[in-house]
C-alpha cells in the first residue's frame, strides 16, 4: 500500500516537473535576458529590506489568521507556535515541493504539540480554503474599480466572470447543502465535498468565522502580496497604474495556485508576463519582479532549515 502510494507521489511529482517545463520553456524564449539584468541591477538593498519587512509581516497575518481557525478546533497555541509552522512550510514548499508537503508538516509540527492532528488538518484546510476565497473577493472587488479598463480585454472579463461563478457556486454549495449530503456517481469526490462543506458549517455558525478568516485575509493579500510586489516595481522603475495593478495581483496568486506546476514554478512567471502584459508592462520587467521575490522568499525560507531538521530528529524519536 506504500508503494502504491509512493508511486501515486511520484507520477503527480513528475505531472508537475513536465507543467513547470513547459512554462519555463515558453518564458526562456519570450524573454531579453539581457533586459532582466539591467532591470535587477535598479533594486538597492534598502528597497529588498522592506521588500522583506513587507512579506514576513504578511506571513504574520496569515499565521495570526491560522491561529483564528484552530482556536475554534480547541487549539490554544501562542502566535509564534503559528509562525514558525508557516515559515518552516515555506521551506519544505520551496526545497522538497510535492515529497513531504508544507501543509502536512505543518499538520503534523502543531498537531504533535497539541495532540489534535484531525483538528489541526481541519484548520489548515480551511486556512487554504479562506485564503483563496479572500483572493477572490479582492480579484472581483479591484475588477469593478477598474471596470472600463477590464471589459475591454476579454481574457480579464472571461477570468473575472469564472471567478465570480466559482464564488456563487460555492456559496449556493453550502447554503444548500447544510441539511443534506452530496451524492454522485464519484464516491472520492462525495467524501471530499461533503467533508469540507460539514466543515465549513462548523466553523460558521452563529459566529461566522469562515467570514471573518477571509476578512483576515485581506491584510496578507495587501500587504505581503501586493504591498511587497509593488515595492519592487517602483524599485525597477516600472510604470503601471495603481488600479491596473490590483486588478490582477491578486488574479496571478489565484492562477500561480493551481497545482499542474511544481511549487508554482513557471506558472506563476507566465501569469506575470500574461497578465501585467495586458496593460502594456514589458516582459523582461515584471519577469524580473516574479524571478527576484520568488529568489528572496527561498532565500529568507532556508533560515527554516534548523528548525526543519528539529522536528525530523522528533519525529525519528517517536517512530
Amino acid at each position: 500500500m506504500d508503494k502504491i502510494f509512493k508511486n501515486k507521489k511520484l507520477i503527480k511529482f513528475l505531472i508537475k516537473a513536465l507543467g513547470s517545463l513547459f512554462f519555463i520553456w515558453w518564458i526562456v524564449f519570450k524573454i531579453d535576458w539581457s533586459e532582466v539584468w539591467s532591470y535587477l541591477q535598479k533594486v538597492t538593498f534598502w528597497q529588498l529590506g522592506l521588500y522583506i519587512v513587507f512579506y514576513l509581516v504578511g506571513m504574520i497575518f496569515s499565521a495570526y489568521k491560522w491561529k483564528f481557525l484552530a482556536r475554534h478546533k480547541g487549539i490554544k497555541l501562542p502566535l509564534v507556535n503559528f509562525f514558525k509552522s508557516y515559515f518552516t512550510a515555506t521551506f519544505i514548499n520551496n526545497f522538497m515541493p510535492s515529497f513531504v508537503g508544507g501543509d502536512s508538516f505543518k499538520v503534523y509540527q502543531i498537531g504533535r504539540q497539541v495532540k489534535k492532528y484531525k483538528e489541526v488538518a481541519s484548520s489548515v484546510i480551511m486556512d487554504r480554503l479562506t485564503g483563496l476565497w479572500g483572493a477572490m473577493i479582492l480579484a472581483l472587488i479591484f475588477a469593478i474599480f477598474n471596470f472600463s479598463n477590464i471589459v475591454q480585454n476579454k481574457m480579464l472579463t472571461i477570468i473575472n466572470l469564472v471567478i465570480l461563478g466559482g464564488l456563487i457556486f460555492w456559496f449556493l454549495l453550502l447554503e444548500f447543502f447544510k441539511q443534506r449530503k452530496i451524492k454522485t456517481s464519484v464516491k472520492k469526490v462525495d467524501r471530499m465535498l461533503n467533508m469540507v462543506i460539514s466543515e465549513v458549517n462548523r466553523y460558521n455558525g452563529k459566529s461566522n468565522e469562515i467570514w471573518k478568516a477571509v476578512a483576515l485575509s485581506f491584510p496578507f493579500n495587501f500587504i505581503g502580496l501586493a504591498g511587497a510586489n509593488y515595492i519592487l516595481f517602483l524599485a525597477m522603475g516600472i510604470q503601471i497604474g495603481i488600479l491596473n495593478y490590483l486588478s490582477v495581483i491578486f488574479l496571478i496568486s489565484i492562477v500561480s495556485s493551481i497545482p499542474i506546476t511544481v511549487n508554482n514554478i513557471g506558472i506563476k512567471e507566465w501569469a506575470y508576463i500574461s497578465f501585467f502584459g495586458f496593460f502594456g508592462a514589458n516582459p523582461s520587467a515584471v519577469i524580473s519582479v516574479a524571478i527576484l521575490s520568488r529568489t528572496i522568499q527561498m532565500v529568507l525560507s532556508f533560515f527554516a532549515l534548523p528548525a526543519y531538521l528539529r522536528e525530523r530528529k522528533n519525529k525519528t524519536k517517536i517512530t
